[in-house]
């Protein structure tokens, strides 16, 4: 997120929405072994655009699959309507949110580029920053599923020295199961995973195989704040 069934989709943005949904069933299906690919259909013109039951305050919970032992992340989240009256992350506010947790009082701020929000920079302390680029995008969603796959080039820029990382982080969120309301009352947490790899600097070389991979299970939980 800084840097997460067979069913029928809606199409977005007129985009070719059955392309889009069996290449994220396939990519989720190969999990861990992901090789750098392309996103069919990518389209970093525009936001993501999550479904109306995201807008508003939440507390997110991140657990790491990978590592029982440590502690859930803990952070605020806040998804708005933009000018057209879609549904987006507050990307300021989210970054800085999750980068408090991550990196402590190491992080000084969190800038947006104004000109696109495929791009931001992580400022550090001890002069290091982290700039962080999308460069692809792939996103479908219904009435109980979002389900995106984003690609970013990360460059870490710290002593005189930088650092190229190629990311991929895919996001998988659905409204959480209601047998798990009590009585009737409406449960309108989110639940959902999220699948990072990593596959280091070789920037253009086709089926680089991740270096690194990660699972987190997110929760949402609705926040007054």
């Amino acid at each position: 997120m800084f840097f997460s069934q067979v069913i029928n989709f809606t199409e977005v943005h007129a985009l070719p929405s059955k392309n889009i949904e069996q290449f994220l069933i396939n990519r989720e299906k190969t999990w861990p072994n992901w090789n750098l690919t392309k996103l069919k259909s990518s389209n970093i013109n525009q936001d993501l655009i999550y479904p109306e039951w995201f807008e508003g305050n939440w507390i997110v919970k991140s657990e790491d699959l990978n590592n029982n032992l440590q502690e859930p992340i803990i952070y605020k989240v806040n998804f708005l309507k933009n000018e057209m009256g879609s549904i987006v992350g507050n990307r300021s506010k989210n970054s800085e949110s999750i980068g408090k947790e991550i990196f402590g009082d190491q992080l000084q701020k969190v800038k947006i580029d104004p000109k696109s929000f495929n791009n931001q920079v992580i400022y550090l302390k001890d002069n290091e920053y982290i700039d962080s680029r999308v460069t692809g995008r792939n996103q479908i969603f219904d009435s109980d599923l979002f389900f995106s796959d984003e690609f970013f080039i990360q460059t870490n820029h710290k002593n005189g020295v930088s650092r190229i990382n190629q990311v991929e982080i895919m996001s998988k969120f659905y409204k959480c199961n209601s047998e798990d309301n009590i009585g009737n009352k409406i449960n309108d947490d989110i639940c959902g995973f999220q699948y990072v790899a990593t596959y280091g600097s070789r920037v253009g070389e086709p089926n680089i195989k991740a270096i690194t991979t990660n699972k987190y299970r997110l929760t949402f939980k609705s926040s007054e704040i």
